[in-house]
């Protein structure tokens, strides 16, 4: 049998990872479910959890040590330009309109600060044995309490879409505090860090420095048209800056790509061209080579499944649940939502997905939690995300929209009967 070289075998090792993903991806919506959620799923398989442990040969040969570091690197940058995706969600986190800041500020306080609130004693005391190496009491507090608080703003934009509730009351209002939200995780997981002490007054002026000469660069840019074909090797570079100036700080290179991301986000379109364009090429082969690193991480049967675990994870996931859920819809019931309003805000600001996955990943990287945490904090988001669509199926049930609110916005009648000139975005 002729021996394939390292180039060959990254090569196959790429194609079998794109296309298992996809085919997971298409399986997953032919059920209702995220494709994302199916992806993350096949890259955990595809390490030592199911393929390394019943193939070990093949995983070796497709996804050994050799192999690995290659398809890590295309993942890293699929990490960071997600990032960066964030970051233009985020500047766009508005309200429906005036009327309704409001409210998104309540449901974003309720969604993240409660969560927030009550992972800080489950970290000083439930989850104190699963601390990593760099871990301080106040730093896995802050941590843990970041990671109950996140909405997966790129998954929750998705939901909206696929269940025709982006032009909704609920749905604009979800969306723009959960951008709020996960603004502050990524203040908390910084606040985290330095608690950790993986943060100084020099690597912090790095961080000025890298984020200074990204916004000087933007503005070079500026006069540009967003379609101009340099934009997209402009925007990576900028990006790929501003995550170099993080990581030389001691940060996690992500929160110098959803600054920069923020920062382009407020000087150009949601949907400018080039990032458009970019989104595409990351979703479908960047992020399933960051999936795969992840899954080799997160090895489910590395970890002990015994009754402390059990306990740790049935604890989690029912404080995930819970108390995000009654705690936005409750915000939703104080600032006067009807009822098909506030149920549909409880469900869909309990989706963690993708951006939950990241920060985990920052944190174990940067040792402030273990394997196990990982493991734990993992089927959290993976089943936080899956609860999503069949909730939003049982409250369609239970309390229908009204038929004014499915329709778009700009079609939609005030109560004189007049059209509403707002945009949808």
């Amino acid at each position: 049998m002729t021996k394939v070289d390292l180039s060959g075998r990254f090569l196959l090792a790429l194609a079998c990872l794109l296309l298992v993903t996809r085919a997971a991806g298409l399986l997953a919506r032919r059920i209702k479910q995220p494709a994302v959620l199916a992806e993350l799923t096949a890259g955990i398989l595809l390490g030592p959890s199911l393929f390394g442990l019943a193939v070990p040969d093949a995983h070796a040969l497709l996804y050994g040590d050799d192999v690995l570091p290659l398809l890590d690197g295309l993942g890293q940058l699929g990490l960071v330009l997600l990032a960066l995706r964030i970051g233009r969600l985020l500047a766009r986190g508005e309200g429906g309109g005036s009327g309704e800041r409001g409210t998104v500020l309540a449901v974003g306080a309720a969604g993240f600060v409660l969560p927030f609130a009550a992972g800080v004693p489950l970290a000083l005391t439930l989850c104190a044995p699963y601390a990593g190496e760099h871990a301080t009491p106040v730093a896995l507090a802050l941590f843990l309490g970041g990671a109950l608080g996140v909405t997966a703003v790129p998954v929750l934009a998705r939901l909206l879409q696929d269940e025709g509730l982006t032009d909704s009351r609920a749905g604009r209002i979800s969306l723009a505090a959960a951008a709020a939200g996960d603004a502050a995780v990524w203040v908390v997981l910084t606040a985290a860090l330095f608690a950790a002490g993986r943060l100084g007054p020099g690597r912090i002026a790095l961080v000025a420095a890298g984020l200074l000469l990204c916004a000087a660069l933007l503005r070079w840019r500026g006069a540009e048209a967003p379609s101009a074909p340099a934009d997209a090797g402009v925007l990576v570079a900028g990006c790929a800056l501003a995550a170099a100036a993080s990581s030389a700080a001691g940060l996690h290179q992500l929160l110098g790509a959803v600054v920069f991301g923020f920062v382009w986000g407020r000087r150009r379109p949601v949907e400018d061209l080039a990032a458009g364009r970019l989104d595409t090429v990351v979703d479908q082969v960047l992020l399933p080579c960051f999936f795969l690193g992840f899954g080799q991480r997160v090895d489910l049967g590395g970890v002990s499944w015994d009754a402390d675990f059990a306990l740790l994870l049935a604890v989690l996931l029912s404080v995930a649940v819970v108390v995000k859920a009654v705690g936005c819809a409750g915000a939703g019931v104080v600032r006067g939502l009807p009822s098909a309003q506030w149920l549909r805000l409880g469900v869909l600001m309990n989706a963690r997905g993708l951006t939950e996955i990241v920060v985990l990943s920052a944190g174990f990287d940067a040792g402030l939690i273990d394997r196990g945490l990982l493991v734990a904090l993992t089927v959290v988001a993976l089943a936080t995300t899956a609860m999503a669509g069949p909730g939003l199926r049982l409250v369609d049930r239970l309390r229908p929209l009204p038929a004014e609110d499915q329709m778009p916005l700009l079609i939609r009648p005030t109560v004189k009967g007049s059209v509403v000139g707002s945009s949808p975005n």
